[in-house]
């Protein structure tokens, strides 16, 4: 009987946490549409325009190169992952002081708004994606996706330790309101350095070991090889295992940093 009355708690507390966190997406989607013109569209095809703007500056002057790949695709991968990486860093770092009212309310925790913030941005992110892809095959007349699967798991992998990033950031900029300015000064410099406009097998071979950490290149580099085999990747550099294994222990650290201070997160 007591495990069964527990059994029936864990349940009605995932049910409570999924319609709260139902709530914040929706709360999240509408505070993005009432921040941008052109409602829902703007939402959708804000990121897009600016991304487009970079992809037909870097085409004009970066050309094709021999990488193997499209170069809209090849940019269109770096850009996409590395503004779904900041955007997601900047608003989890922010989501206590944007949703401070609603924690007096019990059901409402801080890591719900942190993966409601996850949900929308990555669902955002996948559409503008799939939008470049659409485009790219109606001009091209080719098929995209060499690996569809590789392209699922190494965005899923990623959005995962996105998640655990924003969740740290949150809990370090509630203690320390510094953090969230220099949270930009912090990102940009990884546009340089994250493989969003250079492949890793571009880079200097004594670079390319101390590179290949950075999981957003490693993610980058999965999503260009998804779309092209002739997208070389070392294997010994570049791997959906590493990923993986990297984007899990950030969420379990992530996790244990999160519950050994929800209690002061929520003190009033």
């Amino acid at each position: 009987m007591l495990n069964k009355r527990r059994l029936n708690e864990i349940i009605e507390g995932f049910i409570i946490q999924r319609n709260v966190i139902s709530a914040l997406v929706y709360r999240e989607l509408k505070t993005r549409v009432s921040q941008v013109k052109f409602g829902i569209l703007g939402v959708f095809f804000g990121p897009l325009g600016v991304m487009l703007i970079f992809l037909i500056i870097f085409s004009i002057f970066k050309g094709d190169r021999g990488v193997g790949l499209n170069i809209f695709l090849f940019l269109a991968s770096g850009i996409v992952m590395f503004t779904f990486f900041q955007d997601l860093a900047v608003r989890g770092a922010n989501a206590m002081q944007a949703n401070e009212a609603l924690f007096f309310y019990r059901p409402v925790k801080p890591i719900d708004t942190i993966i409601a913030r996850t949900i929308v941005e990555s669902l955002l992110y996948l559409i503008v994606f799939f939008v470049i892809i659409l485009g790219v095959f109606l001009y091209k007349e080719e098929i995209i996706f060499y690996d569809f699967p590789l392209f699922v798991s190494a965005y899923l992998a990623f959005t995962i330790f996105c998640f655990s990033l924003g969740l740290v950031l949150m809990v370090a900029a509630h203690f320390y309101n510094w953090i969230l300015q220099i949270i930009p000064l912090f990102i940009r410099p990884l546009w340089l350095i994250s493989g969003v406009f250079v492949g890793l097998r571009q880079l200097p071979q004594w670079v390319r070991p101390y590179a290949s950490w950075n999981p957003l290149v490693q993610c980058i580099e999965l999503i260009r090889h998804s779309f092209s085999i002739n997208y070389i990747i070392d294997p010994t550099e570049v791997s959906i295992i590493y990923l993986w294994q990297f984007s899990l222990i950030s969420l379990f650290i992530s996790l244990w940093i999160y519950q050994n201070n929800e209690l002061v997160l929520l003190k009033r």
